[in-house]
């Protein structure tokens, strides 16, 4: 289970070292069933910044996988995102699971900015602040 403290410790872990590296986000966090349990968008984001990131969220935690790994599997099945029937899903990368130390997801944390490929990097500063959560688990 994913509380709302773990949520918003996680993102000022991920605004800090957003800070550090000089960019701009907007950060998703959702629970084991995707729905939202915080959010922040920094000062300059793009609106469509916040839609994104929650889908990212969404999608990492609803496929047990990063979102960039997600893209790869479409691409290497040759199939289109509608396959899965979720018009939530995205393949950007800068989505990842949260994974609890039983192995199953229990959440997911999407970041999306003027990152590009480091999306995925900022998302798992706030991985330690979640306690059931085996953070080596995930690769981003």
């Amino acid at each position: 289970m994913i509380t709302v403290a773990e949520a918003q410790a996680a993102i000022a872990k991920i605004v800090a070292a957003t800070e550090a590296a000089g960019f701009i986000v907007a950060i998703a966090i959702v629970d084991e069933n995707t729905d939202l349990v915080a959010a922040y968008r920094m000062d300059g984001c793009r609106p469509r910044w916040m839609k994104v990131s929650l889908r990212k969220a969404h999608t990492s935690c609803a496929m047990d996988r990063t979102t960039e790994n997600f893209g790869e599997e479409i691409i290497r099945r040759q199939l289109q995102i509608s396959y899965y029937g979720d018009p939530m899903f995205t393949a950007l990368p800068g989505g990842i699971p949260i994974v609890g130390k039983d192995g199953s997801t229990i959440g997911g944390i999407g970041v999306t900015g003027l990152t590009k490929m480091r999306d995925a990097e900022l998302a798992a500063a706030g991985l330690p602040c979640f306690k059931d959560v085996d953070s080596r688990s995930v690769n981003p």
